[in-house]
C-alpha cells in the first residue's frame, strides 16, 4: 500500500513542465523533476540544433577559399556610385568646366595616343617661370603619382610593384623627350594602362607635375641614386671587415 506524500511547499521544477510545480509525488514512484516527457525533448532537441547551426555557421566564416565570399559582401563595392578615378556622372550637354578645360576625354586607346601627339605639337606650358611653386608640385606628385611611379619615378611605388607591366619609368628619356603638351595631355587622360587626372587635379596643378618632372624629380632621382651606391658601399665594407676580423679570429 502507497501513501501520499505532500511537499511542504509547491516546487517548481526548472527543466520540467510547469504543471509539474504541484505534483504529488507518490512513494516509490519517480519524481516528476526526473521524469522528463514530451516537451523537456523537444525544447533538447530545438537546442542541439541551434547549437550545431551556429557550430556550422561559424565553420562557413571561418573556412578559407570560396566560402569567404558571401554574396552581400560586396554590396557597398558594388552600389550605383562613381568608383575611384572613374569618369563624373553623365553632365548636360551645356555644362562649362570650370577651369576652362574640356570636359570630354579621347574615345578609346587609338584615339588617345593621335591625340596627345597632336596636342603635344600645339600645347604649351602656359606657367610663367616665375610662377612655379616646386613645393606644391612636389606635394601633388607625392600624393597623385608617387605610389604607382615610385619617389625617383622609376615606377617602383608601393601600388605599382602590384601591377604587370609595371609604371613607366618616368626618368627614361622616353618621357623626358616628349614634349610638355604631350605629357599634360597623358596625366589629364591617362595612358594605355593609367588613368586619367583631369578630375582630380587643376589645370595648374597638372602643369606644375610636368614641370616637377622635368626637375624635381630628377634631382630626386639622382640623391635616391646616391643613397642606394652608399648604402651598398657601406654594406661590401662591413662585409669585409667582418669578413677579416673572422679570418684573424681563425688564425
Amino acid at each position: 500500500m502507497t501513501r501520499a506524500i505532500h511537499p511542504p511547499f509547491p516546487r517548481r521544477i526548472v527543466w520540467g513542465n510547469d504543471a509539474d510545480a504541484g505534483a504529488t509525488v507518490t512513494a516509490g514512484s519517480v519524481a516528476p523533476s526526473r521524469a522528463r516527457g514530451p516537451a523537456f525533448a523537444q525544447r533538447l532537441g530545438a537546442a542541439k540544433s541551434c547549437v550545431v547551426a551556429g557550430i556550422f555557421a561559424f565553420g562557413v566564416l571561418c573556412a578559407p577559399g570560396e566560402l569567404e565570399a558571401l554574396p552581400w559582401n560586396d554590396d557597398m563595392k558594388d552600389q550605383p556610385s562613381v568608383k575611384t578615378q572613374e569618369a563624373v556622372v553623365a553632365m548636360p550637354q551645356a555644362s562649362v568646366p570650370s577651369d576652362g578645360g574640356d570636359l570630354d576625354g579621347p574615345d578609346g586607346i587609338q584615339d588617345l595616343v593621335r591625340a596627345r601627339i597632336r596636342v603635344g605639337a600645339t600645347l604649351s606650358d602656359p606657367l610663367s617661370g616665375d610662377g612655379a611653386d616646386e613645393e606644391r608640385a612636389a606635394l601633388k606628385y607625392e600624393y597623385h603619382c608617387q605610389s604607382c611611379h615610385g619617389a625617383g619615378g622609376a615606377g617602383d611605388g608601393s601600388v605599382g610593384v602590384k601591377y604587370t607591366p609595371k609604371p613607366m619609368d618616368l626618368t627614361l628619356p622616353y618621357v623626358q623627350n616628349q614634349p610638355d603638351g604631350q605629357l599634360y595631355y597623358t596625366i589629364t587622360h591617362g595612358g594605355v594602362v593609367m588613368p586619367g587626372y583631369r578630375f582630380a587635379l587643376s589645370q595648374e596643378d597638372r602643369w606644375l607635375i610636368v614641370r616637377y618632372l622635368r626637375g624635381g624629380l630628377l634631382e630626386q632621382a639622382a640623391r635616391l641614386a646616391e643613397e642606394a651606391a652608399a648604402a651598398e658601399s657601406a654594406g661590401i665594407e662591413s662585409e669585409a671587415a667582418d669578413g677579416q676580423a673572422g679570418a684573424q679570429a681563425a688564425q
